[in-house]
């Protein structure tokens, strides 16, 4: 097909125009005695001018039309999918600029909070900064009760003095390794069963509170159908040996060494054996079990033995005479604490040691939240628990995460990866924590998997691609047609080369925030109320802050 010459109604409609108005005026002095072929010739001209004027504008209206038809179908219907991401007016429609939450990051240099009752979640990989532009951040300005565990211990050397002077918090430091000249306050975990032994009323909570204690000691590893046999063996005698220590009426000596040391000496062993099958305690529950495993005991079943070994194993980091002996030996403050005046509680251990002592970790964070939950008052309380996944696995957490929220109570869980979460947790339980999340944040992505996930989280906007037929002559007019599709918002090599300042926001019922990290350092007036960090000295100065905060008494108002 030949090029056609397009129309062009603004000419047709001058040069009609120009000549319908020439004529009219060499028509207008004519009379009866003109002549008569001149007045014809005159009227065909002018009736020439006015059909050109009226083509014009005809063309005019068709071309608008086509404009109006070429808007419509450039302009993407959304059938494969609206996502955007979020503006200003969608983070405040949804809560997001409320500064009584939980610091989250900034839009456009407007701080971001969340303020809701639900969990929350933040992967990243480790030296990419969780601490300084998410966990400090909150501790230098949520003044709720928190229960924090602290690698390193550099989170307590910067924010527990504002934390004290500024919010009038009591402080807790479980700290062991007297990390940074830091005290170290002691928490018993057999500290709940010997409160329930003193008080009869409480007697019959003895029972299940060994039993969820001796699964809190040897947990229940992911895909642990094998050797289950041996570890409900080790379990059992968990269970009756902290229901003797409870209830033989030395509380100062039902600590976790001593249990190691009960169990770990096979001769003592026995002895306690035989005491504990004469103990009329507990209506003769502990006396069943002493029975019972006193057979097996002198039956010198191969059984026994691994079972015996097993349970001396889950205590080992407990043994006396090692690090968190002495930590464990008695109680200088509760949990409780947490819910009945503002509390912060630093969980310190040194980052190197994580994975050989990093049950404590667990163990004590499971202990925190069985107390809080136990307690009824309006202080809300949050748990920032950081290396989530290498403390390895809370007994029961799962199920703690959904009733929590009611308690007024909120887990901020921080991982490296997922994956490392569902090795740890199991693929169901990793989903838990995930769909219990309200907010999950992401940055510095670096695992293709999760950046696939990731970008079909985000979901697909709709687009208008065009296609041209350029015939098969030179003059040939080129055809133009187009279609509409949908493309991902973020495709994942997008998700993986985000800037380091830039983090994805999740969070329910907004659309996703394409959001500005924020370190403490660039924000006022945190940047005057952190310490130094021991390690690293003090943080930069330089430059104008990124926002400023402004804060009556413990409240916060940006």
């Amino acid at each position: 097909m030949r090029s056609q010459r397009p129309p062009n109604p603004l000419g047709h409609m001058l040069v009609g125009g120009l000549i319908a108005a020439g004529i009219w005026q060499l028509l207008v002095p004519l009379d009866s005695h003109s002549d008569p072929v001149a007045v014809f010739a005159l009227g065909f001209l002018f009736l020439a001018g006015v059909l050109l004027f009226g083509l014009g504008i005809l063309d005019l209206l068709r071309v608008l039309l086509l404009w109006a038809a070429r808007r419509r179908a450039e302009t993407p219907t959304g059938i494969f999918g609206e996502a955007a991401f979020a503006d200003l007016r969608d983070c405040a429609d949804n809560g997001m600029t409320d500064p009584e939450g939980v610091f989250l990051g900034a839009l456009d240099g407007v701080p971001l909070f969340f303020n809701g009752k639900a969990h929350l979640l933040t992967v990243a990989p480790a030296r990419q900064g969780k601490g300084t532009s998410v966990v400090i951040p909150n501790l230098l300005h949520y003044s709720g009760s928190v229960f924090v565990t602290d690698p390193k211990g550099e989170l307590a050397a910067i924010t527990a003095r504002h934390r004290k002077q500024t919010f009038g918090h009591e402080v807790i430091f479980l700290n062991p390794w007297k990390l940074n000249g830091l005290p170290c306050d002691r928490y018993n975990p057999l500290q709940p069963l010997i409160d329930m032994a003193a008080d009869p009323r409480r007697h019959h909570e003895l029972g299940d509170a060994a039993r969820a204690k001796a699964f809190m000691l040897e947990p229940e590893p992911e895909g642990g159908d094998k050797n289950r046999f041996f570890r409900d063996g080790a379990r059992n005698i968990l269970e009756a040996m902290q229901l003797h220590l409870a209830t033989r009426g030395r509380p100062e000596r039902c600590t976790l060494p001593e249990l190691w040391r009960m169990i770990k000496d096979t001769n003592l062993l026995g002895l306690t054996l035989a005491d504990m099958a004469q103990s009329d305690a507990l209506d003769g529950v502990v006396a069943a079990y002493g029975s019972e495993l006193l057979k097996q005991f002198e039956e010198g079943a191969r059984q026994f033995e691994d079972f015996r070994n097993g349970a001396s194993n889950a205590l080992q980091v407990f043994r006396p005479g090692g690090p968190l002996a002495d930590a464990v030996s008695s109680t200088d403050a509760r949990f409780e604490d947490l819910k009945a005046r503002p509390t912060t509680v630093y969980v310190m251990i040194p980052a190197e040691r994580i994975s050989d002592y990093g049950m404590w970790l667990a163990l004590v964070s499971r202990h925190a939240i069985n107390a809080v939950t136990t307690q009824r008052s309006n202080q809300r309380v949050l748990f920032l628990l950081d290396e989530f996944a290498n403390m390895g696995k809370i007994a029961g957490f799962a199920e703690a995460l959904t009733l929590l929220p009611g308690y007024g109570v909120r887990v901020w869980v921080i991982v490296q990866d997922l994956s490392h979460l569902a090795q740890v947790y199991g693929r169901d339980t990793a989903n838990i924590i995930l769909s219990q999340s309200e907010v999950k944040q992401f940055f510095a992505v670096q695992d293709f998997d999760l950046a696939q996930r990731l970008s079909r989280l985000l979901g697909e906007r709709s687009i208008i691609t065009r296609s041209y037929n350029l015939g098969q002559r030179a003059d040939d007019e080129i055809g133009v047609s187009a279609s509409e599709r949908g493309v991902p918002l973020m495709l994942p090599p997008e998700i993986m080369t985000l800037p380091d300042d830039r983090q994805l926001l999740f969070v329910k019922a907004a659309p996703p925030v394409l959001a500005a990290k924020a370190r403490y350092w660039d924000v006022a007036p945190w940047r005057d109320w952190a310490d130094p960090n021991p390690m690293e000295g003090d943080h930069p100065r330089g430059g104008k802050p990124v926002f400023r905060l402004r804060y009556s008494g413990t409240r916060s108002k940006s």
